[in-house]
């Protein structure tokens, strides 16, 4: 009885949110690599000649150039500082609608500005609302519906899937405990139909990819849902409640003074040469600190330095770094890095976008199953009259 629970369960979930997981998991596919493939295909606005200058303009010159750029509607929000020789400073400027519907409702505006940080000129001015990793990444997150409808549909079918990936494995599991039978359900036949070929690739495949798509999903589920953050931080804190960090206050003022920003950067570059990136986020409130996250390993965001400044001297206020954080922070420091499979490097990604890849083959070999049964219901009842005629007679 519980196994046909499980099987109802499974096939109705299944149904029902396997498109949204098939088009979540071929865009994972893309996002694993997305910032690979950007380097390479955009790699006009992310190097430049630097020659023998090795000397960075102020960082405050370069910013008023990537503003001008923009225009005075258009307020820069962040940027991305990198240390290495030959590339360009990128400056973001986003505004969003947390109530928007729909991706361009949703993205009031979104620019790049890619800076060469030597001659102080605007290489690129992208608009990144409609370039096509942003559209990934949206598509990904929330189908291009915006957080308040595409969020909880993507949300909710990575909380289905989780599920689903629960009940297959009890409906993988035989139901004689037989070693025959285990090996049936552990090994891939090619000598078999279409149809059985299909139904092995559906349970195989998901016992295999089990682990690390649940890991997938449940760092999918800590982005979409802040029940399920908490819920991560709390069983890593071993039961006990996650307290955010408390961020210094700087003394107020309505702008970032210029030269605290020139020696703020000045000093980073100064300690930290061999950084991958310094991200620095200008916020709304007067008394915000300058922050800057220093990444110190190529493309992973849980290998950090977090530095908190007072925006008008430059005074250092607080800092951090991955060697601090424990627990429930810890994890939620490494969750991006997990979800993308970034955590290792390229080992670990090209694992993600396989696991990703397979991901996005249960929905469709799902459906073929019960297409199939489907199929073969029909047909049964097609003879039906025949076989009651026959026992009349």
């Amino acid at each position: 009885m519980a196994r046909k629970i499980f099987f109802w369960l499974h096939k109705w979930l299944g149904l029902s949110t396997g498109l949204v997981v098939l088009i979540v998991s071929l865009t994972g596919c893309i996002n694993v690599f997305s910032d690979e493939l950007k380097e390479y295909f955009y790699h006009d606005r992310f190097y430049v000649e630097s020659g023998t200058n090795r000397h960075f303009q102020n960082f405050s010159v370069l910013r008023d150039q990537a503003q001008k750029a923009l225009g005075p509607k258009v307020k820069i929000s962040r940027c991305e500082i990198y240390p290495a020789k030959g590339r360009t400073w990128i400056f973001r400027a986003s505004l969003t609608d947390k109530k928007g519907i729909g991706y361009w409702n949703y993205n009031k505006y979104y620019y790049r500005v890619y800076v060469d940080p030597y001659k102080g000129k605007v290489v690129y001015v992208e608009d990144t609302r409609n370039e096509f990793f942003q559209l990934v990444l949206s598509l990904h997150r929330n189908l291009l519906l915006g957080d308040t409808v595409g969020g909880i549909v993507t949300g909710a079918s990575a909380l289905c899937f989780f599920v689903l990936l629960l009940s297959g494995l009890i409906l993988w599991f035989p139901r004689k405990w037989k070693a025959k039978t285990f090996k049936r359900a552990l090994v891939l036949k090619r000598d078999v139909g279409g149809k059985r070929l299909n139904y092995d690739l559906h349970n195989i495949s998901g016992f295999y990819i089990l682990i690390p798509a649940l890991l997938i999903c449940i760092t999918g589920l800590v982005f979409a849902f802040d029940w399920a953050d908490q819920s991560v931080q709390y069983v890593a804190n071993g039961g006990k409640a996650s307290q955010k960090r408390a961020i210094p206050l700087s003394t107020p003022n309505k702008t970032y003074d210029p030269g605290a920003a020139d020696s703020v950067v000045a000093l980073l570059l100064q300690i930290h040469p061999q950084a991958d990136v310094f991200s620095i986020r200008f916020r709304e409130k007067d008394t915000d600190p300058l922050d800057v996250q220093v990444r110190l390993a190529k493309n992973r965001t849980h290998l950090f330095e977090w530095y908190y400044f007072d925006r008008n001297n430059g005074k250092l206020l607080m800092k951090y770094g991955d060697q601090d954080v424990k627990g429930g922070e810890k994890f939620r420091s490494m969750n991006y890095d997990l979800h993308t499979g970034a955590y290792a490097g390229i080992p670990t990604k090209l694992l993600t976008f396989f696991i990703a890849l397979c991901c996005a083959a249960m929905p469709v070999t799902g459906f073929f199953i019960w297409y199939n049964r489907r199929g073969h219901k029909s047909k049964r009842n097609q003879n039906l009259p025949a076989l009651v005629k026959n026992q009349a007679i």
